[in-house]
């Protein structure tokens, strides 16, 4: 007797499908009311699907929150590797945080970036999966910066870790400005932002005897 066709494959894509789909809608709904402000009927009215149809692949509006996160997270070792391949090692970090920044200025989206912070500093489980996002890709820079320290393109006196921190805040604090400051754009503060990077990050200039 054949064996019945194994249909898991199909069954499991189209579980991915609509996990994908209910995330993009609940990206749309948070950043439209708020991580507070858009319950989960927001989210079931934003994705098409029924209150019973949703809390069989999210049980909460956490696990939303946590899956939208995660998912991020997934995607930065493929986005932050190449780096540490890169020549030039500071020229390739402030492309990466250029990526970075039209990656999220979706005007749709935008405004789920402070949400997500403010989340993180009221609800412990949100800033954990946060913080386990943020030393994922600190960790890895960490490592760019280093290496750009070997290869002296990096001032070897710096704290990498402390310095990764700190460039990390300049570039949250970009996105930050794009978001209540409308006119402000980024072709604008990118060349502010290149310059204050390089000379941070610049060796110290060799002392002219006198």
């Amino acid at each position: 007797m054949d064996a019945l066709p194994d249909d898991r494959a199909p069954r499991e894509k189209r579980q991915e499908d609509q996990r994908r789909r209910i995330l993009d809608a609940a990206i749309t709904a948070f950043s439209r009311g708020g991580f507070h402000g858009a319950g989960m009927q927001a989210v079931c009215a934003e994705a098409g699907m029924s209150p019973g149809a949703l809390y069989r692949y999210f049980p909460s509006k956490e696990a939303i929150i946590e899956a939208i996160v995660e998912r991020d997270r997934a995607d930065i070792p493929a986005q932050l590797s190449p780096l540490l391949e890169a020549d030039d090692v500071v020229g390739a970090l402030i492309e990466s945080a250029r990526q970075f920044l039209v990656g999220n200025l979706k005007p749709e989206s935008l405004p789920l970036f402070p949400e997500l912070y403010a989340e993180a500093f009221r609800n412990p489980t949100i800033r954990e999966i946060t913080m386990r996002c943020d030393e994922e890709v600190g960790g890895i820079i960490v490592r760019v910066v280093e290496r750009g320290m070997a290869m002296g393109q990096i001032d070897p006196s710096l704290d990498a870790r402390e310095a990764v921190r700190f460039l990390m805040a300049a570039t949250d604090g970009v996105l930050m400005r794009l978001l209540i400051e409308p006119a402000a754009e980024l072709e604008g503060l990118m060349p502010m932002y290149e310059r204050s990077v390089r000379r941070f990050l610049a060796p110290a200039a060799e002392e002219t005897p006198t």
